[in-house]
């Protein structure tokens, strides 16, 4: 039974995820990625509660600024890539694609601005996708918790199948917390083009290929979270 502890614990990690947002009125942001394969409303109260939570977050992400300069972390089954803050003056990117640091408008022609939402859309699509493998993972977690007493009643027999369902669960997370990995070019190149354009933004493009090729080298491990300073 210890293992199904711990699985429902770790499911239950993996749902972390923290976005810096202002909210200002929006236009609608560039489409987000489709929700994992699979994907459907949670069951479980777990699933629920989470879901709720995330999607005040995803309201936040949308409609707030998104900071660049605090630094990221995307950890993806115990691979982390991570950028630092690097004590660079505070800058964000709004939703009407200003950039801003230190709260002062940059300005910016119509083609930078252009390439600022997109830079800004990808890391939204990057944080929609990581909240929608949470919520899986908190739904799973919630089935371990309420399936420990039928396991333990059910015998050996009955433990040995639970687990089995949920480790393939698991890895069925783990697998798409990996397909997060797959964003990553997309957004270095719109990081690059950003960068070319607009010398005011060069400080805050720190991803790097290096990044992208460590992104899910271990297949399992701790879930997926993408966190913001």
């Amino acid at each position: 039974m210890k293992q199904i502890h711990a699985l429902a614990l770790a499911l239950l990690a993996g749902t972390t995820l923290l976005a810096c947002s202002e909210p200002p009125a929006p236009p609608a942001p560039p489409a987000p990625p489709a929700p994992p394969a699979g994907s459907a409303s949670p069951k479980g109260f777990i699933g629920r509660e989470v879901e709720k939570a995330i999607t005040e977050a995803r309201q936040e992400l949308r409609n707030g600024n998104i900071s660049i300069s605090d630094g990221f972390n995307l950890n993806v089954n115990g691979t982390q890539v991570h950028t630092t803050d690097a004590g660079l003056p505070k800058a964000e990117i709004t939703p009407q694609g200003d950039l801003l640091v230190e709260g002062k408008t940059v300005p910016v022609s119509a083609g930078q601005r252009e390439q600022l939402l997109d830079y800004r859309g990808r890391i939204i699509g990057l944080a929609e996708a990581g909240m929608a493998i949470g919520v899986q993972g908190a739904d799973i977690a919630g089935e371990a918790i309420a399936g420990v007493a039928g396991a333990i009643f059910g015998g050996n027999e009955g433990e040995q199948a639970f687990e089995q369902r949920m480790q393939a669960q698991g890895k069925k997370i783990e697998a798409e917390a990996v397909k997060l990995c797959t964003q990553l070019p997309g957004l270095l190149a719109s990081q690059q083009a950003l960068a070319a354009s607009l010398p005011a933004f060069q400080p805050y493009a720190r991803m790097t290929q290096e990044d992208i090729d460590d992104c899910g080298k271990h297949k399992t491990g701790n879930g997926v979270s993408v966190t913001s300073n």
